[in-house]
């Protein structure tokens, strides 16, 4: 018996911004599917704002960490994070990034291609800014190829937090989704030239 690829993940932010609320979502989903998943986190002293980067590996494997350059997905919850999670990205990966200009001091993986959502605006125009990270979650989760699917993590959204922001971080997950479309930028070379 064969086993597929791992689906490798790497999330990118601050203390405080829900990125290892966001690596337990993507992880109980993937559950719910029955998908083998594992994850783990580094960050800096645990501190409020201090840097995280949560490993996230879909398939069947026997670790959560993943050499730099395998990852197909990284989601910068804070723009200034994607320059530390876009070594973990591989060439033909995609970066989906909290922001709505590009930073300028990253170096960009041949061939990748970036979201730029402006997920806090998304969240905080429903009520509830610190469920932005939901917003980045929802455009990674339209990607071809995401292994998991949208009703899976919905399910985990729904179940999560105080009831009444529940429906609110559902249209935020959505949001995220569809602001991912039109919002793609595509990286032509190993110098990190890009076009719209």
């Amino acid at each position: 018996m064969t086993s597929r690829p791992s689906f490798d993940i790497v999330l990118a932010g601050r203390g405080g911004q829900g990125v290892i609320f966001l690596s337990r979502v993507i992880g109980e989903a993937a559950m719910l599917q029955g998908l083998g998943v594992r994850t783990t986190e580094t960050h800096g002293m645990a501190m409020r704002g201090g840097s995280v980067l949560c490993f996230v590996r879909i398939g069947d494997v026997l670790g959560p960490l993943f050499p730099r350059g395998s990852a197909s997905v990284l989601m910068a919850l804070h723009p200034d994070e994607a320059l530390s999670g876009s070594i973990y990205l591989k060439s033909a990966g995609v970066m989906v990034i909290n922001t709505s200009k590009l930073p300028e001091q990253i170096k960009y993986p041949a061939n990748s291609k970036i979201i730029t959502v402006d997920a806090e605006s998304l969240a905080g125009n429903e009520g509830v800014p610190r469920s932005f990270n939901l917003a980045l979650l929802g455009a990674a989760a339209v990607l071809d190829g995401f292994p998991i699917e949208s009703e899976g993590l919905e399910s985990v959204i729904s179940s999560k937090g105080p009831k009444d922001v529940r429906e609110r971080n559902l249209r935020i997950f959505r949001l995220g989704g569809e602001r991912s479309e039109k919002a793609v930028i595509q990286v032509r070379s190993e110098r990190g030239e890009r076009s719209h």
